[in-house]
């Protein structure tokens, strides 16, 4: 994304003499602008994109206005700083946004945990689907009865229910409007750190550019610390993500068998101190054909939505019973699933919460690719082990250990020692030590005063 940011690089260096054009009485946080002066900079707090890894959106600055770009859809936001007059002879703009808003719709289950980390979640007042929404914390925020679901059936309520707030993330799963929502992209990116980097984008449109750079800085910094403690492995563990498309009318009602290939899986992967599975073929026709090239992978991670324990794994893999010898990853122990946080009615956190928080994600998947680290007490969140028969934590309001309207704490906690111990192998790998401290970060623990 720092490519994209021509105007803001110049902003950036300027931050400080900004600052003193934008005295308080014209701009009080969260308020609208009195007394307007168009030579005033009204944004004085801007985005530091300078380990930004976001490829999809940028972010440019003008005095009383912002320009959002989503490089991904090709929609082009303006937002005007509430108070001022909206630009005009601009070209392109998609939708014209007053901000900071207050009142927003989240249409897709990504964009909850940006918004929790940045302390403004209880500004959702609809939500395509609560149920499949994992945080224990906006699960009580949906219980207050101040965030309502978005109607699938009766259309009047629905048109009601968008118009009530003013800006709607995502697309509306029953009535796809074209130019009548703020689109996201964040799944979207080839680099883990580039899918969290979208915190910024969110950011623009309530003024929380300065939470946004807080956030990423220290997420950054802990992500490259740990890539660094993982990254001297004399044998690196080889990792496959592998998924069992039962047949349906979606794949002509013949099974396939997967073989990921995606960036984001990849980086990671290296990441952890791991290594990717070398294989050009990605789609297999039968189970026989994947095993015999996965048979050598030392971890393996299953993104079968089709059964959740080991019995299942081995008939959607079709591997007898008595073949367990065969295969790498059975005798290490180390199959895992991402469904270790679920909802009530089987949501995901994987596809919420890790998209966000870099960090904490690698910190499972380091622990996958080494059980002894990044602490021989680490417990992962989503990377749950179906060989060590570990549970699935389903998440209710009562989980809740934060206030929705402050910062969410991020899960991740801050690495300071050095490099872990050699990765190894089996089930000699549930035991041993690593070099290096583990602490709970005060940075996260401080979300909470």
């Amino acid at each position: 994304m720092s490519k994209l940011f021509s105007l803001l690089t110049i902003a950036s260096i300027a931050i400080a003499s900004v600052s003193a054009q934008a005295p308080t009485s014209n701009l009080v946080d969260g308020a609208c602008v009195t007394n307007y002066d168009a030579s005033i900079d009204y944004f004085p707090q801007k985005l530091n994109t300078a380990d930004d890894k976001g490829t999809f959106f940028s972010v440019s600055y003008h005095n009383n206005y912002k320009i959002v770009e989503n490089n991904k859809s090709g929609r082009t936001y303006v937002l005007v700083q509430c108070g001022t007059p909206a630009p005009t002879g601009l070209t392109n703009v998609t939708e014209i946004y007053t901000i900071p808003v207050s009142k927003v719709a989240a249409m897709e289950t990504t964009a909850v945990p940006y918004l929790e980390l940045l302390g403004v979640a209880e500004s959702i007042k609809v939500i395509a689907d609560g149920s499949l929404i994992s945080s224990p914390c906006f699960q009580t925020h949906l219980a207050s009865g101040e965030v309502t679901n978005l109607s699938a059936n009766n259309k009047t309520l629905q048109a009601e229910q968008v118009a009530s707030v003013q800006a709607q993330f995502g697309i509306n799963p029953y009535e796809p409007i074209s130019n009548a929502t703020v689109s996201t992209g964040q799944t979207y990116e080839p680099d883990v750190l580039g899918r969290a980097s979208w915190i910024s984008y969110y950011a623009a449109f309530y003024n929380y550019e300065n939470m946004a750079n807080e956030v990423s800085k220290k997420m950054v910094d802990n992500y490259q610390r740990l890539t660094t403690a993982a990254s001297g492995y004399a044998t690196k563990p080889i990792v496959a993500w592998t998924t069992f498309d039962a047949p349906s009318q979606y794949n002509n009602n013949t099974a396939t068998y997967i073989l990921s290939n995606a960036s984001y899986k990849v980086g990671l992967t290296k990441d952890a101190g791991g290594i990717m599975l070398n294989s050009t073929k990605t789609k297999y026709g039968s189970a026989a054909e994947l095993l015999e090239a996965i048979s050598s992978v030392d971890v393996l991670i299953d993104e079968t939505f089709i059964g959740s324990d080991l019995t299942d794994f081995l008939k959607n893999y079709e591997i007898a019973s008595g073949q367990e010898s065969k295969y790498k990853f059975l005798e290490n122990k180390r199959v895992y699933r991402e469904d270790g946080i679920l909802t009530a009615s089987g949501g995901y956190d994987w596809f919420e919460a890790p998209v966000a928080m870099a960090d904490a994600l690698l910190e499972d998947m380091i622990n996958a690719v080494n059980p002894t680290a990044p602490s021989t007490s680490y417990k992962r969140n989503w990377l749950r082990n179906i060989l060590l028969e570990e549970p699935i934590k389903y998440t209710t309001a009562e989980n809740c250990t934060w206030v929705e309207s402050s910062p969410r704490p991020n899960l991740a906690t801050t690495y300071e020692g050095g490099a872990f111990n050699a990765a190894v192998s089996g089930a000699s790998a549930l035991s041993g030590s690593l070099i290096g401290a583990f602490v709970v970060s005060l940075a996260s623990l401080a979300y909470l005063a």
